[in-house]
């Protein structure tokens, strides 16, 4: 059976365990929770123009303001209110949902202000659980809103994380970073994170999209050009290294060592964050740089030299493929296309596991787990095979800093 045959096969199981699954409300961000399981049915039911999948989203998504509503308190973009919000945006702006009153009240907003404002004081700018998270939110309604009065409430908002950014950012010889606390099991350390999940990547990223508006381009241009900077020079200039840069660097550890294969951490969604960079500065030599970086991880094919564990999102395979199939439509290079069609082959031949659904567990060996959701789980590999399929375009994969 050629490729995509065994994607549109696999695709349709999940769809199928999905619509008929009982999801957790536990968590309800786009990510970690029910929103993004909400996602695949809205798209999914637009792949197969197939109502059930509408209504089956409806009723995740009416759940989940219902919980928010009723006092769900947990603010983040991953797995709370913030994300959740955000997969509303979403669901608006490719018209799966007309809302004649804006659930979305002044009290939630100030309530995530007030999450966004204690994480700024800690110094957490973590994308997925921390102030970025809150203000990528922001970014989706103020590109949506109509209200002039609530697009300057937003731009307020956003305002305060720009001075964030430009008041911690620590200066050197090569430009400018960002200091975060780096976790690895019961172990932490400062240091200098460059991964796109909780890293100085995802600040790249999130300040090209806002230097494209006048309204912040002005105070992102000049952190977004030195941040940059100092990212490259931190690339490996040992041949040693077969990653093009590290998951991070601190003290103990200034030269680096291989990072894996992955979106959370590694080359992929460092290089697809410099890609944006570049075509936002207009700079075709950080652009090629780019290029450069995203082809040759497209060179590290072994499982265990990657990291690689599993087939989710987050630091599996269908993620990779994604990510490559993501750079090949946008550049065209055939080598991103023969590599996603790589990491979509790996990724189907993991659905080993009898106990998962469709066949997959995330995580590790020891400690393996069924999950539904989008980062890691079988929601996320069901909108990446079909953003592989489909003959329209998604919007899902923002909610990666991706598309």
């Amino acid at each position: 059976m050629d490729l995509k045959n065994r994607l549109k096969d696999k695709l349709e199981e999940i769809a199928a365990i999905l619509l008929h699954h009982k999801h957790s409300y536990n968590s309800i961000g786009v990510l970690g929770g029910s929103s993004g399981i909400a996602l695949f049915h809205f798209y999914y039911a637009r792949y197969k123009d197939d109502n059930h999948y509408d209504d089956k989203g409806s009723d995740i998504i009416t759940e989940t303001f219902s919980l928010i509503q009723e006092g769900f308190s947990y603010p983040t973009f991953c797995d709370g209110i913030a994300g959740a919000c955000w997969a509303l945006e979403v669901l608006k702006e490719e018209q799966y949902i007309e809302l004649q009153e804006d659930i979305i009240t002044p009290e939630l907003d100030e309530y995530l202000l007030d999450k966004m404002h204690e994480d700024l004081q800690k110094g957490y700018y973590d994308f997925l659980h921390g102030a970025t998270g809150y203000g990528y939110y922001f970014l989706k309604r103020y590109q949506n809103i109509t209200s002039a009065a609530l697009k300057k409430r937003y731009k307020t908002y956003i305002h305060q994380l720009i001075t964030f950014f430009k008041d911690t950012a620590i200066q050197s010889d090569t430009g400018i970073w960002w200091q975060s606390e780096i976790k690895v099991g019961e172990e932490k350390f400062n240091g200098y994170n460059l991964g796109l999940s909780h890293g100085v990547a995802s600040i790249i990223n999130f300040l090209s999209r806002l230097s494209v508006y006048p309204d912040f381009s002005e105070h992102t241009l000049p952190l977004l050009r030195p941040a940059v900077n100092h990212m490259l020079n931190c690339k490996h200039t040992n041949e040693q290294f077969t990653s093009s840069f590290p998951n991070w660097i601190t003290e103990e550890e200034p030269k680096g060592y291989n990072s894996r294969l992955a979106w959370c951490y590694g080359d992929p969604g460092i290089g697809i964050s410099l890609l944006r960079a570049g075509e936002v500065l207009d700079d075709q030599k950080l652009y090629q740089e780019a290029i450069h970086v995203l082809k040759h991880s497209a060179s590290r094919r072994d499982i265990v030299e990657v990291g690689l564990k599993d087939a989710g999102l987050c630091h599996g395979a269908f993620g990779l493929m994604h990510i490559y199939q993501h750079v090949f439509k946008k550049t065209g290079d055939t080598v991103c296309k023969e590599t996603a069609e790589h990491w979509a082959t790996v990724a189907l031949d993991m659905a080993t596991h009898t106990d998962g659904y469709a066949g997959y567990l995330f995580g590790y060996e020891g400690s393996w787990k069924s999950r539904d959701c989008l980062l890691d789980g079988i929601a996320g590999v069901g909108l990446a095979i079909l953003s592989y399929l489909a003959d329209f375009d998604t919007q899902w994969d923002e909610a990666l800093l991706i598309g």
